[in-house]
């Protein structure tokens, strides 16, 4: 269908800090909940012009894009953001290990539009322990996070940071027609992305091909366009010493959803690094 470009981009980079100590895993809570709508069942709350992001009750992000009367574009395809802790397995293979139930807690209390850092922690399995920082930013959102215990497992492990796009959840349609048709939607969509190596280019959604292979060392910028979250677009930036990659999910266009990684570099400091999405 098409082909990768390279051309220009530019954004800005950035850095900040965290940190807190664990309860003991035997403590079965989850986080505190917001009593008011639309943020019930949800810890953290943000309303914007463009977006409205919020952190649930058991830990995960939430970002809806908005239409001008304030309402979600789509209630049914959010764009999903997870706090992963990623175990290495000898032969090189990882693995996403799952968050132990009711062990999440945090010393912050429940809040809507917060002014500063919210961190939460808890447990996977093998108790590790694990804590996030969620970062509000004058446009957006940014998040850090760090492994506060390796537990039981032996195996390499790194925070991550997982963002599910799933911007046109019902494809392309079965006939010609409707074909023609979202092809004709979408033909403006694409990523312009900065690679770590300094390399600029563009993916466009139609591409056919595996982002993941585009940039393998991973990438520092990235812009998103795309009309299926009503035209809002997407900045994406990490500091100094992280990345994010494409998750390799094979021969797949973008149009079909794809999930951006970000990690922190070996050797860094994880809690002086973060990863920022700027909806606009």
């Amino acid at each position: 269908m098409g082909s990768y470009h390279i051309m220009k981009c530019s954004l800005p980079f950035i850095a900040l800090a965290a940190g807190l100590l664990l309860p003991a895993p035997s403590a079965r809570a989850d986080l505190p909940g917001l009593k008011e709508q639309p943020w019930i069942g949800y810890f953290i709350g943000i309303n914007k012009r463009d977006y409205r992001f919020g952190i649930t009750a058991k830990g995960k992000g939430i970002l809806y894009p908005l239409k001008k009367d304030g309402t979600p574009v789509a209630t049914t395809n959010p764009i999903d953001i997870n706090f992963d802790i990623i175990e290495t397995l000898p032969d090189g293979k990882t693995v996403r290990k799952q968050f132990t139930d009711g062990t999440i807690v945090s010393d912050d209390k429940p809040t809507t539009d917060p002014k500063q850092a919210v961190k939460f922690r808890g447990y996977v399995t093998g108790n590790a322990s694990y804590e996030v920082t969620v970062i509000p930013e004058r446009d957006g959102v940014s998040f850090s996070g760090r492994i506060t215990d390796k537990g039981e497992l032996t195996n390499p492990l790194h925070f991550a940071v997982s963002v599910d796009f799933t911007p046109y959840k019902q494809g392309k349609g079965d006939t010609k027609d409707e074909i023609k048709s979202f092809e004709k939607k979408i033909r403006r969509d694409e990523i312009r992305y900065e690679s770590v190596s300094r390399e600029k280019g563009k993916i466009d959604f139609l591409d056919e091909g595996n982002p993941a292979a585009v940039a393998p060392d991973g990438f520092t910028e990235a812009e998103i366009k795309t009309e299926g979250y009503g035209g809002i677009g997407f900045e994406i930036k990490s500091s100094f010493k992280s990345k994010f990659n494409f998750e390799d999910k094979g021969e797949k266009p973008l149009w079909n959803g794809f999930t951006l990684r970000w990690t922190v570099n070996d050797g860094a400091e994880p809690t002086a690094e973060k990863f920022t999405i700027i909806p606009k």
